[in-house]
């Protein structure tokens, strides 16, 4: 179990926090890989109004994403901390639980919003937010006990 906690479990976070911190990036650009700014806004924010978010909040939201997986990556001990580690420890315990609230606090979110966007909230977004607090979660523990 150690080396699934060790190596598993930071692993599929880090993916996941890249590949959805690139997204948040291009999407600071472009709505790809949907098709225009309105179906991104229906699909992604929960309105029709087509008007995509500031490039800069997407791309600090996309920056702050990669910096969590970078964040999971030293206090796991794959590549240099740099800081305290206690100060990296409670780090690793926020991004679990800005994980987890985004992920419990969004189905709060349906209230008003598009039928595309409750689809994806329901079945995807929040579901997935609230896995990778759990596993963000498991590595502050972790963590914690080194």
């Amino acid at each position: 179990m150690t080396t699934v906690v060790r190596t598993v479990v930071p692993a599929v976070l880090v993916v996941a926090l890249v590949v959805i911190g690139g997204l948040h990036l291009i999407w600071a650009f472009s709505p790809w890989p949907l098709a225009d700014k309105v179906t991104f806004t229906r699909t992604v924010l929960g309105s029709d109004s087509g008007n995509m978010p500031p490039p800069a909040l997407s791309a600090l939201v996309g920056l702050a994403l990669i910096a969590g997986a970078v964040l999971t990556l030293m206090v796991n001990e794959t590549i240099p901390g740099l800081g305290p580690d206690w100060l990296r420890t409670l780090g690793s315990y926020a991004l679990a639980l800005v994980l987890l609230g985004r992920g419990v606090g969004g189905f709060l979110l349906n209230s008003g919003a598009t039928t595309e966007f409750h689809r994806w909230n329901n079945a995807l977004y929040s579901p997935l937010c609230v896995v990778l607090g759990l596993l963000g979660g498991v590595v502050a523990v972790a963590a914690s006990k080194r």
